[in-house]
Protein backbone atom coordinates (compact mmCIF):
# COMPACT_ATOMS: atom_id res chain seq x y z
CA UNK A 1 0.00 0.00 0.00
CA UNK A 2 1.46 3.28 -0.66
CA UNK A 3 1.07 6.10 1.78
CA UNK A 4 0.51 9.49 -0.32
CA UNK A 5 2.84 11.99 1.33
CA UNK A 6 1.55 13.62 4.19
CA UNK A 7 4.48 16.13 6.48
CA UNK A 8 4.94 14.74 9.37
CA UNK A 9 7.57 17.00 10.93
CA UNK A 10 6.64 19.37 13.71
CA UNK A 11 6.22 22.93 13.57
CA UNK A 12 9.25 23.58 15.46
CA UNK A 13 11.30 21.13 13.34
CA UNK A 14 10.35 23.10 10.01
CA UNK A 15 11.44 26.27 11.69
CA UNK A 16 14.62 25.22 12.96
CA UNK A 17 15.67 23.91 9.67
CA UNK A 18 18.74 25.37 8.04
CA UNK A 19 18.06 23.36 4.78
CA UNK A 20 14.16 25.62 4.30
CA UNK A 21 14.41 29.55 2.80
CA UNK A 22 12.61 31.82 5.83
CA UNK A 23 10.37 32.75 3.74
CA UNK A 24 8.97 29.15 3.07
CA UNK A 25 8.98 28.41 6.48
CA UNK A 26 6.47 31.49 7.09
CA UNK A 27 4.43 29.92 3.74
CA UNK A 28 4.42 26.43 5.25
CA UNK A 29 2.91 27.37 8.65
CA UNK A 30 0.37 29.03 6.93
CA UNK A 31 -0.65 26.56 5.10
CA UNK A 32 -0.07 23.73 7.86
CA UNK A 33 -3.01 22.14 7.35
CA UNK A 34 -2.50 21.50 3.37
CA UNK A 35 0.72 19.95 4.23
CA UNK A 36 -0.37 17.71 7.12
CA UNK A 37 -3.91 16.45 6.23
CA UNK A 38 -4.03 16.61 2.41
CA UNK A 39 -3.01 13.59 0.71
CA UNK A 40 -0.46 14.25 -2.33
CA UNK A 41 0.98 11.76 -5.02
CA UNK A 42 4.64 12.39 -5.75
CA UNK A 43 4.49 11.50 -9.10
CA UNK A 44 1.61 11.89 -11.44
CA UNK A 45 1.39 9.78 -14.82
CA UNK A 46 0.91 11.87 -18.20
CA UNK A 47 -0.02 15.01 -16.39
CA UNK A 48 1.33 17.87 -18.31
CA UNK A 49 0.73 18.21 -22.10
CA UNK A 50 4.12 17.51 -23.25
CA UNK A 51 4.74 14.21 -21.29
CA UNK A 52 0.64 13.07 -22.03
CA UNK A 53 1.77 13.25 -25.94
CA UNK A 54 3.52 10.24 -25.07
CA UNK A 55 0.38 8.23 -24.87
CA UNK A 56 -0.12 8.21 -28.77
CA UNK A 57 3.43 6.21 -28.53
CA UNK A 58 2.04 4.07 -25.97
CA UNK A 59 4.16 5.29 -23.38
CA UNK A 60 3.29 6.55 -19.96
CA UNK A 61 4.99 9.20 -18.47
CA UNK A 62 5.40 9.23 -14.33
CA UNK A 63 7.04 12.90 -13.57
CA UNK A 64 8.09 14.39 -10.36
CA UNK A 65 7.91 17.82 -10.08
CA UNK A 66 9.68 19.57 -7.40
CA UNK A 67 10.85 23.53 -6.73
CA UNK A 68 13.86 24.00 -8.52
CA UNK A 69 16.93 25.54 -7.20
CA UNK A 70 16.84 27.57 -4.42
CA UNK A 71 13.36 29.07 -4.38
CA UNK A 72 12.47 26.30 -1.37
CA UNK A 73 16.00 24.85 -0.10
CA UNK A 74 18.85 26.96 0.99
CA UNK A 75 21.40 24.36 -1.24
CA UNK A 76 20.43 24.55 -4.74
CA UNK A 77 18.81 21.57 -6.20
CA UNK A 78 19.86 22.64 -9.51
CA UNK A 79 23.52 22.41 -9.43
CA UNK A 80 23.74 23.60 -12.67
CA UNK A 81 21.26 26.59 -12.46
CA UNK A 82 23.47 30.14 -12.23
CA UNK A 83 26.02 28.76 -14.44
CA UNK A 84 23.55 28.10 -17.51
CA UNK A 85 21.31 31.25 -16.60
CA UNK A 86 18.01 29.15 -16.69
CA UNK A 87 16.63 30.26 -12.89
CA UNK A 88 14.28 32.96 -14.21
CA UNK A 89 12.64 31.24 -16.94
CA UNK A 90 11.95 27.83 -15.28
CA UNK A 91 9.42 25.33 -16.49
CA UNK A 92 8.11 25.75 -13.40
CA UNK A 93 6.98 29.51 -13.49
CA UNK A 94 4.57 28.92 -16.96
CA UNK A 95 2.03 26.55 -17.98
CA UNK A 96 -0.02 24.30 -15.33
CA UNK A 97 2.82 24.09 -12.64
CA UNK A 98 2.25 28.02 -12.51
CA UNK A 99 -1.26 27.74 -11.02
CA UNK A 100 -1.39 27.86 -7.15
CA UNK A 101 -2.75 24.77 -6.31
CA UNK A 102 0.11 23.03 -8.46
CA UNK A 103 2.45 25.05 -7.00
CA UNK A 104 1.34 24.17 -3.79
CA UNK A 105 1.66 20.53 -4.04
CA UNK A 106 5.30 21.16 -5.94
CA UNK A 107 6.23 22.90 -2.70
CA UNK A 108 5.11 20.45 -0.37
CA UNK A 109 6.93 17.55 -2.32
CA UNK A 110 10.32 20.10 -1.84
CA UNK A 111 9.68 20.07 1.64
CA UNK A 112 8.69 16.46 2.01
CA UNK A 113 12.28 15.71 0.03
CA UNK A 114 14.15 18.39 2.39
CA UNK A 115 12.76 17.45 5.83
CA UNK A 116 11.84 13.61 5.31
CA UNK A 117 14.39 12.35 2.86
CA UNK A 118 14.28 8.56 4.42
CA UNK A 119 10.52 8.35 4.10
CA UNK A 120 10.17 10.54 0.70
CA UNK A 121 12.34 7.57 -1.35
CA UNK A 122 10.19 4.90 0.51
CA UNK A 123 6.92 6.63 -0.71
CA UNK A 124 8.13 7.00 -3.94
CA UNK A 125 9.17 3.89 -4.25
CA UNK A 126 5.89 2.54 -3.40
CA UNK A 127 4.59 4.84 -6.20
CA UNK A 128 6.36 4.05 -8.57
CA UNK A 129 5.87 0.57 -7.96
CA UNK A 130 2.26 1.01 -8.32
CA UNK A 131 2.89 2.66 -11.44
CA UNK A 132 5.00 -0.07 -12.66
CA UNK A 133 2.23 -2.41 -11.82
CA UNK A 134 -0.19 -0.86 -13.60
CA UNK A 135 1.72 0.63 -17.08
CA UNK A 136 4.97 -2.42 -17.43
CA UNK A 137 7.29 -1.96 -20.14
CA UNK A 138 5.16 1.47 -20.98
CA UNK A 139 5.84 3.04 -18.25
CA UNK A 140 8.73 6.29 -18.27
CA UNK A 141 9.97 7.31 -14.94
CA UNK A 142 11.28 11.66 -14.50
CA UNK A 143 12.45 12.43 -11.38
CA UNK A 144 14.02 15.44 -12.42
CA UNK A 145 11.09 17.66 -13.78
CA UNK A 146 11.71 20.64 -12.60
CA UNK A 147 15.22 19.94 -10.44
CA UNK A 148 18.64 18.74 -11.31
CA UNK A 149 18.85 15.92 -8.15
CA UNK A 150 21.42 13.18 -8.89
CA UNK A 151 19.23 10.27 -8.45
CA UNK A 152 21.86 7.30 -9.59
CA UNK A 153 21.53 5.34 -6.63
CA UNK A 154 17.72 5.06 -6.53
CA UNK A 155 17.22 4.75 -10.04
CA UNK A 156 19.68 2.06 -9.66
CA UNK A 157 17.03 -0.23 -7.51
CA UNK A 158 14.92 -0.31 -10.46
CA UNK A 159 16.80 -2.36 -13.31
CA UNK A 160 13.64 -3.26 -15.15
CA UNK A 161 11.95 0.61 -14.76
CA UNK A 162 12.38 2.90 -17.55
CA UNK A 163 13.79 6.53 -16.63
CA UNK A 164 15.28 9.48 -17.95
CA UNK A 165 16.52 12.83 -17.69
CA UNK A 166 17.59 16.28 -18.88
CA UNK A 167 20.56 17.62 -16.92
CA UNK A 168 22.94 20.41 -16.82
CA UNK A 169 25.54 18.53 -15.41
CA UNK A 170 28.16 17.29 -17.74
CA UNK A 171 29.93 15.24 -15.60
CA UNK A 172 26.82 12.69 -14.93
CA UNK A 173 26.12 12.58 -18.84
CA UNK A 174 29.50 11.44 -19.24
CA UNK A 175 29.55 8.68 -16.18
CA UNK A 176 26.07 7.35 -16.38
CA UNK A 177 26.41 3.48 -16.46
CA UNK A 178 22.83 2.83 -15.52
CA UNK A 179 21.53 1.33 -18.98
CA UNK A 180 17.85 1.98 -17.60
CA UNK A 181 18.62 5.82 -17.65
CA UNK A 182 18.54 8.04 -20.34
CA UNK A 183 20.17 11.46 -19.93
CA UNK A 184 20.00 14.31 -21.96
CA UNK A 185 22.13 17.59 -21.75
CA UNK A 186 20.77 20.90 -21.87
CA UNK A 187 22.89 23.08 -23.79
CA UNK A 188 22.81 26.90 -22.68
CA UNK A 189 24.68 30.04 -24.20
CA UNK A 190 24.76 31.85 -21.67
CA UNK A 191 28.40 32.47 -21.61
CA UNK A 192 31.87 30.96 -22.70
CA UNK A 193 31.90 28.10 -20.78
CA UNK A 194 28.49 26.50 -21.32
CA UNK A 195 28.99 27.47 -24.50
CA UNK A 196 32.21 25.07 -24.73
CA UNK A 197 30.12 22.51 -22.44
CA UNK A 198 27.44 22.22 -24.99
CA UNK A 199 29.73 21.97 -28.16
CA UNK A 200 31.72 19.35 -26.32
CA UNK A 201 28.44 17.20 -25.83
CA UNK A 202 27.17 17.13 -29.03
CA UNK A 203 31.28 16.87 -30.69
CA UNK A 204 31.29 13.71 -27.82
CA UNK A 205 28.09 12.16 -29.72
CA UNK A 206 26.31 12.38 -26.25
CA UNK A 207 22.20 13.83 -26.03
CA UNK A 208 21.74 17.36 -26.36
CA UNK A 209 18.99 19.85 -26.73
CA UNK A 210 18.97 23.30 -27.28
CA UNK A 211 16.24 25.69 -26.28
CA UNK A 212 16.00 28.46 -28.82
CA UNK A 213 14.80 31.76 -28.42
CA UNK A 214 11.64 31.72 -29.81
CA UNK A 215 7.94 30.53 -29.91
CA UNK A 216 7.73 30.79 -33.83
CA UNK A 217 5.07 33.17 -33.33
CA UNK A 218 4.40 35.77 -36.41
CA UNK A 219 7.32 37.75 -37.65
CA UNK A 220 9.47 35.05 -35.81
CA UNK A 221 11.79 33.00 -37.06
CA UNK A 222 11.57 29.06 -36.91
CA UNK A 223 13.81 26.49 -35.18
CA UNK A 224 16.85 25.10 -37.31
CA UNK A 225 16.53 22.15 -38.71
CA UNK A 226 20.42 21.85 -38.97
CA UNK A 227 23.03 23.27 -36.81
CA UNK A 228 25.96 22.59 -39.50
CA UNK A 229 25.85 19.49 -40.74
CA UNK A 230 24.01 18.00 -37.75
CA UNK A 231 19.84 17.07 -38.10
CA UNK A 232 18.03 19.05 -35.38
CA UNK A 233 15.23 16.73 -33.94
CA UNK A 234 11.91 18.85 -32.90
CA UNK A 235 11.80 17.64 -29.07
CA UNK A 236 8.62 19.54 -28.55
CA UNK A 237 6.64 16.24 -30.42
CA UNK A 238 6.77 14.53 -27.37
CA UNK A 239 9.21 14.12 -24.00
CA UNK A 240 9.95 11.13 -24.84
CA UNK A 241 14.24 11.46 -25.03
CA UNK A 242 15.03 7.38 -24.19
CA UNK A 243 13.11 7.03 -28.26
CA UNK A 244 15.93 9.24 -29.29
CA UNK A 245 19.08 7.34 -31.28
CA UNK A 246 22.56 7.82 -29.39
CA UNK A 247 23.87 11.09 -30.10
CA UNK A 248 20.75 13.05 -31.28
CA UNK A 249 20.58 16.56 -31.08
CA UNK A 250 17.07 18.80 -30.65
CA UNK A 251 15.77 22.01 -30.03
CA UNK A 252 12.53 23.14 -28.23
CA UNK A 253 11.13 26.67 -28.77
CA UNK A 254 10.70 28.80 -26.08
CA UNK A 255 7.89 28.90 -23.19
CA UNK A 256 6.69 30.92 -20.92
CA UNK A 257 7.55 34.50 -22.61
CA UNK A 258 6.32 36.70 -25.03
CA UNK A 259 7.64 38.31 -28.13
CA UNK A 260 9.04 41.73 -26.36
CA UNK A 261 11.46 39.32 -23.95
CA UNK A 262 12.16 36.94 -26.57
CA UNK A 263 13.39 40.12 -28.93
CA UNK A 264 15.20 41.73 -26.10
CA UNK A 265 17.01 38.45 -25.71
CA UNK A 266 17.98 38.22 -29.42
CA UNK A 267 20.61 40.67 -28.54
CA UNK A 268 22.38 39.46 -25.35
CA UNK A 269 23.78 36.10 -23.84
CA UNK A 270 21.23 33.68 -21.80
CA UNK A 271 19.80 30.05 -21.28
CA UNK A 272 18.54 30.50 -24.93
CA UNK A 273 20.34 30.12 -27.63
CA UNK A 274 19.54 33.17 -30.00
CA UNK A 275 20.43 32.98 -33.92
CA UNK A 276 23.97 34.62 -32.86
CA UNK A 277 24.82 32.18 -30.36
CA UNK A 278 23.44 29.12 -32.33
CA UNK A 279 26.11 30.53 -35.10
CA UNK A 280 28.93 30.58 -32.73
CA UNK A 281 27.91 26.94 -31.21
CA UNK A 282 27.93 25.72 -35.54
CA UNK A 283 31.51 27.48 -35.43
CA UNK A 284 32.66 25.19 -32.17
CA UNK A 285 30.89 21.94 -33.51
CA UNK A 286 32.93 21.86 -36.43
CA UNK A 287 35.84 23.05 -34.99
Amino acid sequence: MVHIMKLQTTKKQLLASTAINPSVKTWAIKNWDYLTKVNTPLINVNSSTKTAKGVKLKINTAILYMQPADKVSTKTLCAGADLFGCKSDCLISSGQLGMTQAQKAVTKRTLCYLLERDRFFKVLRGEICVHDANHGDTLAVRLNGTTDIDFNNFISYFPSIRFYDYTKVFSRVKKNTLKNYDLTFSGSANNDKTMTMTARAIKGGFKTVLAVNTAEAKGEYKVPEKLDLIPLINMDDTDARFLDPAGSVGVLKRKGSNKLERAQDETKNGFFFNQSNLAKLTKLVSA
